[in-house]
């Protein structure tokens, strides 16, 4: 059966998003702008809003008085103007937008019990220049979202800064993804992807930190609730807590007794006395997709340094070349069934030619950058299925029906070796030292060649590792689609972790923040580079093999088991690719 061990063997879609975690080491001094991040954001031309940002603090119901409002962009140390708030808690910040995101943090202020220095709320309120609303509402409840948003985008840190977005694309998704969460003062119920479990633990966590928030300071529940990862260590500020609550689940019920007497006085109520999963809530958010269609059976795909896509139709002769915006560039014929695709450093692209299964007229292909075929080469093993290049400019591919790796060399014209590996091997990736690396799906374990195709070892899996990417660190990860298990080795070989964050994997990536990507059916996982699940994307139609990152965080990915016509793009949601050219996360220049 033609490939055969690829048939798809997805669990049930869960759309979850990960666990929200904010680990903001605010100041409690009145002015303190110590929760800024440090990261240079990007230069825009400045629009000139007179009350830039304004609107009112609340804790719950009641307002905030006396309350120290700075507005920050994301990424800088020092805050662009700040007011305090009035005794009906409003406030009117004069000032400047340009590009990038804007965030407001309050500290400090009297909710009705006292002067209170533990205060710290968050919201976000603008992207360039368009605002959330024309009147910001911070509260508890837009701090859980702020917290959740930001982790998922990798903008908050575990050292209390909040990083600038890697685009401008990505700072209107998180903005979009704020107004998917928050409506005015509230949770925004009209969306229909926030489900009354999402909504119940969102308002549990805000009605946690009204526990601090509406006290003179009194915040101890709180922080003996949501202790450290280790459990021992208790929080030390509302962002350590709200952190704390996000990352070490054990402590969900202690957390939930503080928050829930609040439900009734606070104005978030919660509808059950437990949280299904912990402080884990399910995917409220949505980011923006293009679907583009006019593909035939779309698998192996890659980016140019131009920023260009190009898409190897496995269901006819030919590969299309797509334009940054998505808008076809070309069609070029290359031969049957072509699957993996890589592109070298003149901008040569190479295609792997699956030929059925077996022997065809030519399995490896070369275009120029213009899409003209510059060579075709028969005689380098059949079947390949993913194509990668070495920093010499050799090329390799996996054979997945006749158990080898082949080497060709850079002129695509002389066969350097068919190396023997595993059991149907099906994903490829050179290190930075120039080992090849090979997926062997049946086996469940991965062969490592050196650059002369001498095996270096082969090391254990999960089950059905199917994508291989490496970190900065040189760490090997491993997606295996027969489990739900992606796994990290170092160099040599040694497992680091096996980690499961939901799902049968199918494709692995690395982005240039050290994320971890990973695609399931409709789901695309956000990991950091500890394992720990950091976000969970829904990608619907997305359902394939194949995955690239271009040069400004968009994710383009096949849907070679859904519409079979079409590829995905998801806007601005990673940071830039690992490596260069854009081939995918496997080839390290």
């Amino acid at each position: 059966m033609k490939k055969q061990f690829l048939s798809h063997q997805f669990s049930a879609v869960r759309i979850f998003l990960s666990l929200i975690c904010a680990t903001l080491v605010l100041s409690s001094c009145k002015g303190s702008s110590s929760a800024a991040g440090v990261t240079t954001p990007s230069s825009g031309t400045s629009t000139s809003l007179s009350a830039a940002v304004s609107g009112s603090v609340n804790g719950g119901l009641s307002p905030i008085a006396n309350a120290n409002v700075q507005l920050f962009q994301a990424g800088n140390s020092s805050p662009i103007g700040s007011a305090v708030t009035t005794a009906n808690g409003s406030f009117s910040i004069p000032g400047s937008l340009s590009s990038g995101l804007y965030y407001v943090l309050v500290t400090n202020g009297n909710a009705g019990s006292g002067s209170n220095n533990q205060i710290q709320l968050l919201a976000i309120v603008a992207a360039g220049t368009s605002l959330t609303s024309s009147n910001i509402t911070v509260n508890e409840l837009t701090t859980a979202a702020t917290g959740n948003i930001l982790f998922t985008y990798g903008l908050l840190t575990s050292n209390g800064t909040i990083l600038a977005p890697l685009n401008a694309n990505q700072a209107t998704q998180i903005l979009a993804q704020y107004k998917n969460l928050i409506s005015n003062s509230g949770l925004n119920t009209a969306n229909s992807a926030l489900s009354s479990t999402a909504q119940t633990t969102l308002n549990a966590m805000a009605n946690a930190l009204a526990s601090c928030v509406e006290t003179s300071g009194s915040c101890s529940s709180l922080y003996n609730a949501a202790k450290s990862s280790s459990g021992s260590t208790p929080a030390t500020s509302m962002m350590i807590a709200m952190y704390n609550a996000f990352t070490n689940t054990s402590q969900a019920s202690a957390i939930y007794t503080v928050a829930f007497p609040l439900a009734a006085s606070t104005g978030y109520p919660m509808s059950s006395r437990t949280i299904p999963g912990g402080f884990a809530f399910l995917n409220g958010l949505a980011q923006t997709t293009n679907v583009i269609g006019g593909f035939n059976v779309p698998y192996g795909m890659a980016i140019d340094a131009n920023g260009n896509v190009w898409v190897a139709n496995d269901g006819s002769t030919t590969v299309t070349e797509l334009n940054s915006s998505g808008a076809v560039v070309g069609t070029f014929t290359v031969g049957s069934e072509p699957t993996g695709i890589a592109i070298d450093a003149n901008g040569n692209i190479w295609v792997g030619l699956y030929v059925n299964g077996c022997c065809g007229a030519s399995n490896l292909v070369e275009l120029n950058s213009s899409g003209s075929t510059v060579t075709t080469f028969a005689n380098g093993g059949v079947t390949p299925f993913r194509v990668v290049i070495d920093a010499s400019g050799n090329i390799w591919m996996v054979n997945q029906n006749s158990n080898n790796v082949s080497k060709v060399n850079s002129s695509g014209t002389s066969l350097l070796g068919l190396f023997t590996v595993g059991n149907t091997p099906i994903g490829i990736a050179i290190d930075a030292n120039g080992n090849a690396w090979a997926a062997n799906a049946v086996d469940n374990t991965v062969t490592k060649l050196s650059s002369a195709g001498v095996t270096q070892g082969t090391f254990s899996t999960g089950a059905g590792p199917a994508s291989i990417a490496f970190d900065t660190n040189g760490n090997a990860w491993i997606a295996c689609q027969s489990t739900s298990t992606v796994t990290e080795l170092n160099s040599a070989g040694t497992l680091l972790g096996k980690f499961n964050p939901g799902g049968a994997q199918e494709t692995v990536a690395v982005d240039s923040g050290g994320s971890i990507w990973l695609s399931q059916g409709r789901t695309l996982r956000k990991l950091n580079s500890s394992g720990t699940l950091l976000g969970t994307f829904s990608t619907a139609p997305f359902l394939g093999y194949f995955m690239a990152i271009d040069a400004n965080g968009n994710i383009w990915a096949d849907n070679r088991f859904e519409l079979a016509t079409s590829i995905t793009e998801l806007v601005g949601i990673a940071a830039s690719p690992e490596f260069f050219p854009y081939s995918g996360p496997i080839f390290p220049y």
